[in-house]
């Protein structure tokens, strides 16, 4: 038996294979980055803030637009510390993201695109 010749045994177990692929990613978890603690940081104040009224809210919203500020000028490091920012930042979509608004976020999408 050649080890580069593919076998019945082979193809018969490829889709076993791959249908574990997906529990396999599942279990994946980003890394521990800068990024990725100052959003979890993010996330932890913005839960908060759901709990407040009034001054209260106010102050701390100021505090998240300063993490949100440190978070967004924080280099990423990879896909996962770009999409955080862009959450952060959008609020988890319920916000607009445009170009004048965080042109940190825009320059590391046009690095990662090849455009930068």
């Amino acid at each position: 038996m050649q080890p580069d010749r593919i076998t019945r045994r082979a193809v018969m177990a490829a889709p076993l294979a791959l249908a574990a692929a997906p529990a396999a990613v599942a279990q994946v978890q980003p890394h521990d980055t800068p990024v990725l603690r100052l959003f979890r940081e993010w996330e932890a104040m913005d839960a908060q803030m759901d709990k407040l009224s009034g001054e209260a809210a106010d102050a701390m919203f100021a505090d998240l637009l300063a993490l949100e500020l440190r978070l967004r000028s924080t280099p990423s490091t990879g896909v996962a510390d770009f999409a955080a920012k862009v959450v952060a930042f959008t609020f988890w979509g319920g916000a607009c993201l445009y170009e004048g608004d965080a042109p940190e976020i825009w320059e590391e999408a046009r690095a990662l695109m090849g455009r930068g």
